[in-house]
């Protein structure tokens, strides 16, 4: 959490932000239960991507008018899954991690080629849509 607090401080950002480690998936429902109306909650952690479950259980309820952002974009995404199953009833506004993969994809492929792609707009959904019809990467779960 050094790091990220170092990254914050350095922003020149005056946003209050709380850093908090919780490994425990109750830990992670009981924050999700104080937190405000519309604060921000990110799956950062791999569980869903590079190892089975969510951060939270099903019991977790998000903030009302919360912003969700799930980082992960393949395997079983069960935090996402757990947004979505609350979108309507929380108002909450979600955010895929594909379209987070699908940017990073393409600013690879523009510098390895060298050929401009446009990071929003019909050419980068027509892309992203051309992804997706291929599958999500699906990769076997870690075993660690």
């Amino acid at each position: 959490m050094t790091e990220i607090r170092r990254i914050h401080a350095e922003s020149g950002v005056d946003i209050p932000v709380e850093y908090v480690l919780a490994p425990k998936q109750t830990e992670n429902d009981a924050i999700l239960n104080r937190l405000k109306p519309s604060s921000l909650v990110v799956n950062a952690t791999g569980l869903g991507k590079d190892s089975p479950g969510s951060p939270i259980t099903r019991a977790g309820v998000f903030p009302e008018r919360g912003l969700v952002w799930e980082l992960n974009y393949r395997g079983e995404l069960v935090f996402l899954d757990q947004a979505r199953a609350q979108e309507s009833e929380r108002h909450l506004q979600i955010e895929d991690g594909w379209t987070y993969f699908i940017h990073g994809w393409t600013r690879v492929i523009a510098e390895v080629f060298h050929i401009n792609i446009p990071v929003s707009g019909p050419a980068f959904d027509h892309l992203s849509e051309l992804a997706i019809c291929y599958g999500r990467p699906s990769f076997p779960q870690s075993s660690s």
